[in-house]
């Protein structure tokens, strides 16, 4: 593993927005229409997010105690993936602090959830991305994923990824 992983508790809900609103601030400046729900998210994300901290989904990557990351991870995801019968993990809410930008930590994190995965036996590794990010698009791309469809949800449409983790 690359860094530590914790789950989130209830009571850094706030770091979790904070991130969240971070990176949706980076996709504004950059003139990426995505994301901009949580500059001021309306209670039904909220209520996502704090069930899957209740659930213990979310987790912040650490490098020497300092939050570089954070992701949701899941074993099921009806809601964008359909029900299924193969094993996976899903990430969601998948962001990495700004002031670590162009480290790769992404990269790395991808690779460690991946390697947790391995050990769990599960084959697929699963997210999603608007299409209208180009950028986050081919880096999925890049590192492996392949697009495996596109749904509209919460008025945007998303290509849907998955990646065959080796066994």
């Amino acid at each position: 593993m690359h860094y530590k992983y914790r789950t989130v508790k209830i009571s850094e809900a706030d770091q979790v927005f904070s991130m969240l609103k971070e990176s949706a601030e980076w996709l504004r400046a950059k003139e990426i229409d995505y994301w901009q729900d949580w500059h001021k998210p309306q209670q039904q994300y909220k209520e996502w997010i704090l069930e899957g901290i209740r659930k213990g989904d979310f987790y912040f990557a650490l490098d020497d105690e300092i939050i570089v990351g954070m992701f949701r991870l899941q074993y099921e995801d009806e809601l964008f993936w359909g029900k299924r019968t193969d094993r996976s993990g899903y990430i969601h809410s998948f962001t990495t602090k700004r002031t670590y930008q162009g480290k790769g930590i992404g990269k790395l994190i991808l690779s460690d959830i991946e390697e947790l995965l391995h050990e769990k036996g599960i084959p697929f590794l699963r997210l999603d991305c608007g299409t209208k990010i180009d950028g986050l698009c081919k880096y999925y791309e890049k590192n492996g994923f392949e697009p495996k469809g596109e749904i509209f949800m919460q008025g945007e449409t998303l290509q849907l990824y998955e990646k065959k983790i080796s066994m």
